[in-house]
């Protein structure tokens, strides 16, 4: 079952609202577009994980998606996370 679903990552609708508000001659646009396909192809390969783990058990696992937790002063970032009763399996 999937717990939390994936979403679009908030820097990649960021970049291309900020894309759209620049002038078409804009001398950052080509650094602003390269970026945008660098985090797209980023998130293109984690979407890629969606259909294999769509073969999962629903009653077996629970999958989280794009979790963001707090280790004492700081965060880290979990693109997946798997759980079962047997083990929990971080995908990054």
């Amino acid at each position: 079952m999937i717990v939390k679903q994936r979403e679009i990552p908030l820097v990649i609708l960021k970049l291309e609202a900020l894309l759209r508000r620049l002038p078409p001659h804009h001398p950052k646009i080509p650094l602003i577009k390269e970026e945008i396909s660098k985090r797209k192809a980023g998130f293109k390969g984690e979407t890629s994980l969606d259909f294999p783990l769509g073969f999962l058990n629903d009653k077996l696992y629970y999958i989280l998606h794009d979790l963001r937790l707090p280790d004492a002063n700081r965060y880290f970032q979990i693109d997946t996370l798997i759980l079962s009763l047997k083990f929990a399996l971080i995908l990054k």
